[in-house]
C-alpha cells in the first residue's frame, strides 16, 4: 500500500455509533497526532460523544444543513463517511461536493457501504429500484453519485452481513427462543464490524492513491447459510441453537423491528430484497483486504461468538427467568 502523506486531521461522521466509534479508537490509538473531529447530526448527541471521547472536539455536522457541513469540513484533510439507513445520498453527495470544494483541504474520503460484490442498478429489478433510499439501493445511488462528483473517494463496501446482526436486527428470536429466524437460507459472507473500521481508519490516515475511486469488498472467513450459523453458534456455545426459515415466521419476526427501524414499507422491501438476495448469492465470495491492509487475518465468526457469549447467556437467562415467573403466576 503506498503512502501519500500523513493525514493530519480527520473528520468522522456516525461517531458515536458502532463503527464510526471503532474508527476514532482505532486513529487514536495508532496516530494520537492526529487531529480527531467528530460529528453527529444531532445536538443532543454531542453529551454522549463528549462521554465517548472527552478528549475529541465533537460538532453538529447534518448532511443537508450546508451550513454546519461547511463549518465541520474546515482544516480537515480526511473524512469518514457512513449514511444512516432509508436516506437522501442523492441530496447527501451534492451537499458533501459543495462543502468539499469550499474547504479546499480535502484529499480522502473513505464511504461505507453494503451490497453484495459486483452489483449494480443494471442487475437490480425494477420492483427494488424504485426503493432508491433504502438500504443497499441507496448504498448503489451514493456509489454513483460520488464517482461523478469527482472527490476523491474510496468506496470500503462490507460485501456480506454483520456478524453483530445477531445483536441487533436478528436477535430478538436468538435472544427468546435460541433460535435463528431468517427466510431465504443463502450463503453470505460475514463480516466482524472492527475489522471493517480498522481497515477504514488505516486508509483515512495513510491516504492510499491507490485506492481512490476502487471499491473494496470486506469480507472476514467464513462464507455460511444461516442454517450453518445456527450449527456453529450450538457447536461453540454448546446450546442447542435451532434455525428457522419459514417466510411466514420471519416477516412476522421482522416486522415490528424493521417498521420501527426503517418505517412501514420496509419489511415488504427487505422481503423482496432477501428473495433477489439469494438468487444472487454465488455473488458473495471471500476477499483477502484486511489481511492486505491491516498486515493480520480477518475475524472468524467462531471467534466473534465466543467472544460475546457472555451476552448470549445472559439474555437466555433472562428468559428463563421471565418465563419461570410467568408460568408460577400462570398456575397460582
Amino acid at each position: 500500500m503506498t503512502q501519500q502523506h500523513f493525514t493530519k486531521s480527520i473528520l468522522i461522521f456516525g461517531a458515536k455509533d458502532h463503527i464510526g466509534s471503532a474508527v476514532a479508537k482505532y486513529i487514536k490509538q495508532h496516530s494520537p497526532e492526529t487531529k480527531i473531529r467528530l460529528a453527529t447530526h444531532k445536538k443532543e448527541n454531542l453529551g454522549l460523544l463528549n462521554t465517548m471521547f472527552p478528549d475529541l472536539e465533537a460538532v453538529v455536522a447534518d448532511f443537508f444543513d450546508i451550513d454546519s457541513l461547511r463549518s465541520a469540513l474546515q482544516g480537515i484533510e480526511s473524512v469518514f463517511q457512513i449514511s444512516p439507513d432509508v436516506f437522501h445520498e442523492d441530496d447527501l453527495v451534492n451537499n458533501m461536493l459543495t462543502a468539499c470544494e469550499e474547504a479546499g483541504s480535502i484529499k480522502h474520503i473513505v464511504r461505507i457501504l453494503g451490497t453484495p460484490p459486483d452489483a449494480s442498478f443494471d442487475i437490480i429489478p425494477a420492483e427494488l429500484k424504485k426503493f432508491r433510499y433504502y438500504p443497499a439501493m441507496q448504498h448503489l445511488v451514493a456509489r454513483e453519485r460520488y464517482r461523478d462528483s469527482g472527490l476523491p473517494v474510496t468506496f470500503v463496501n462490507v460485501a456480506g452481513y454483520y456478524m453483530d446482526d445477531f445483536l441487533r436486527m436478528f436477535s430478538p428470536p436468538l435472544f427468546e427462543e435460541k433460535t435463528i429466524r431468517v427466510a431465504f437460507n443463502k450463503t453470505l459472507a460475514w463480516v466482524d464490524h472492527v475489522d471493517v473500521a480498522d481497515l477504514s481508519a488505516k486508509l483515512l490516515l495513510s491516504t492510499p492513491t491507490e485506492y481512490i475511486g476502487k471499491t473494496l469488498d470486506i469480507t472476514g472467513k467464513d462464507l455460511l447459510q444461516f442454517s450453518e450459523v445456527a450449527a456453529l453458534f450450538t457447536k461453540i456455545l454448546g446450546v442447542k441453537v435451532k434455525y428457522d426459515g419459514d417466510e411466514e415466521n420471519f416477516y412476522r419476526s421482522i416486522k415490528p423491528v424493521f417498521s420501527q427501524l426503517w418505517g412501514e414499507k420496509a419489511p415488504k422491501y427487505f422481503m423482496k430484497y432477501f428473495e433477489w438476495e439469494t438468487q444472487h448469492d454465488h455473488l458473495f465470495t471471500l476477499t483477502h483486504h484486511v489481511k492486505e491492509i491491516l498486515g493480520r487475518e480477518p475475524k472468524s465468526f467462531a471467534a466473534w461468538i465466543n467472544e460475546h457469549r457472555e451476552i448470549f447467556f445472559s439474555e437466555w437467562e433472562k428468559n428463563f427467568i421471565s418465563t419461570s415467573k410467568k408460568y408460577q403466576e400462570s398456575i397460582h
